[in-house]
């Protein structure tokens, strides 16, 4: 009896510091869960925010912010692979490393077989798209990796809180420098689609009149969600947009200068307003010029985001035939703006320049003036065979037709005026710019050309577009206030 009493304060004293391990783990448990907790509901209540709208106007363009996200995502990687585990070391994460190298290589080369991106990429592609791909796959890794050792276990709570948090880290950096490449999505509210547009019975009000408060014209001008119906081309695409200047709903809408707006590929047609800038443009110049401005066009000839049909009838679809037909329909029609060819203009951007340049040399009847940033020499879709198959059914005799080279030496353009732009980085932008502007000159047509801060992308458009709008006003509004035909303008 002596010694079984003597053995219960040891064993009590024994198990003590069990128990305590248990209740201290159970608190640890209990902690990350509050955390996590908070952490989700943090997360929903930015959602909710950002859908309201309340970072609508928060840019996406700041590159410390950018560089500042990659460089913490980096940092935290880091953090949650760093470990002395000799297999780890040299075995699992040199071989997680060579299948990341392998994934980026096999995803630019969908993306360039594809069609999706045929320019080049910038250098640091690898990193952007290898970091966020490294979190991804790291992640479960580090969460399931033991350290060696008697007292193996899971990795410290310290480098599985790292790994988690580094995949949005580094994708919200991918997405960033990304942006700031091509300058896409200026602010949060063009990712999330808030582009401030009237819906269409919205804007088939404004447009009769029924909505314009007091009578007044707005002071500012107006986006909305119109779009070009295919009734003769029955060509598939997507919905367009218009930008209606104040001067729209005066007595002047008739007579209003028209520029029909195209985006490159991949690309969407609210890129033009919001990435392009087009509608803070057209509002300054109507603010300085009684509300008159152009009307923007901005319509959809591709189809899709990735599609390309260089604005041909091609197997394809009708996509002339909708911008040469449906699109002036549209205008004339539900718009309400007379047509004349003397002030229609079409602009476009990379893909949408070819487009721009092929159309009104094509359709000077509709269009007289062309705004071609970064566009190819003629329609292309990467070599020359699947060119002519993909985009002309094969016909040579339809391939010349639409080369702007040829169309310049064989026909005359009395009234027509060009403008060829490209960044200074955008070296074949460039040379492409250079040598159409120079067989402009020689079939004596009016043309212009100039190089730019930035490179192909949307921040060159963008600055583009506001140094050529007020000249090219002055051409579609007097007759011919441009050099002197046969000689290339320099702005």
């Amino acid at each position: 009896m002596v010694n079984a009493s003597a053995e219960e304060p040891t064993r009590d004293l024994a198990a003590s510091p069990l128990r305590g391990r248990h209740r201290g783990g159970r608190g640890r448990t209990a902690g990350v869960a509050l955390a996590w907790a908070a952490a989700g509901c943090a997360v929903i209540g930015l959602a909710q925010a950002a859908r309201a709208g309340a970072f609508d106007h928060v840019s996406l363009l700041d590159r410390a912010a950018g560089d500042g996200a990659e460089a913490a995502g980096f940092v935290l990687l880091v953090a949650a692979w760093w470990s002395r585990d000799r297999r780890w070391i040299t075995r699992l994460l040199p071989a997680l490393l060579l299948a990341i190298a392998g994934l980026v290589g096999v995803v630019a080369l969908i993306l360039w077989a594809t069609g999706t991106v045929t320019d080049a990429y910038p250098p640091s592609f690898a990193i952007w798209v290898g970091a966020g791909f490294a979190a991804l796959a790291g992640c479960p890794l580090v969460l399931r990796r033991r350290p060696p050792g008697p007292a193996a276990g899971r990795a410290p709570v310290w480098r599985r809180v790292a790994a988690v948090v580094a995949v949005p880290v580094t994708a919200a950096g991918a997405f960033l420098l990304i942006d700031q490449q091509y300058g896409i999505w200026p602010q949060v509210g063009d990712v999330l689609g808030h582009s401030g547009a009237l819906d269409a019975q919205q804007a088939h009000n404004l447009i009769d009149g029924t909505a314009t408060p007091g009578g007044r014209p707005p002071a500012q001008g107006v986006i909305a969600d119109l779009d070009a119906p295919a009734t003769r081309s029955h060509f598939r695409h997507r919905s367009g947009v218009v930008f209606l200047p104040p001067a729209y709903f005066g007595p002047d809408r008739a007579t209003l200068p028209v520029l029909v707006m195209l985006v490159g590929s991949p690309g969407t047609p609210i890129n033009w307003l919001k990435s392009g800038h087009g509608q803070s443009t057209d509002d300054a110049y109507a603010a300085a010029h009684h509300g008159r401005a152009p009307v923007l066009v901005v319509v959809d000839q591709n189809g899709s985001a990735t599609g390309d049909t260089e604005c041909v009838d091609s197997p394809a679809g009708n996509a002339e035939t909708y911008l040469t037909a449906d699109v002036p329909a549209f205008i004339t029609g539900t718009l309400g703006v007379q047509h004349t060819s003397s002030s229609w203009g079409i602009a476009g951007f990379s893909e949408g320049g070819t487009c721009a340049l092929d159309l009104v040399l094509g359709h000077p009847d509709i269009y007289e003036h062309a705004i071609d940033f970064g566009g190819d020499a003629r329609p292309n879709l990467g070599g020359p065979q699947q060119t002519l198959q993909h985009l002309f059914g094969g016909s040579v005799a339809a391939q010349l037709a639409h080369d702007p080279a040829r169309l310049l030496s064989t026909r005359h353009y009395p009234g027509v005026t060009l403008w060829f732009g490209a960044g200074a980085d955008d070296t074949r932008g460039i040379a492409v710019g250079e040598q159409l502007s120079a067989a402009a000159t020689r079939a004596g047509v009016v043309n212009h050309r100039f190089v730019d801060a930035g490179g192909h992308n949307w921040q060159f458009a963008s600055a583009g577009f506001a140094r050529v709008l007020p000249p090219l006003c002055d051409e579609m509004a007097v007759s011919r206030l441009s050099p002197a035909p046969g000689r290339p303008g320099r702005l």
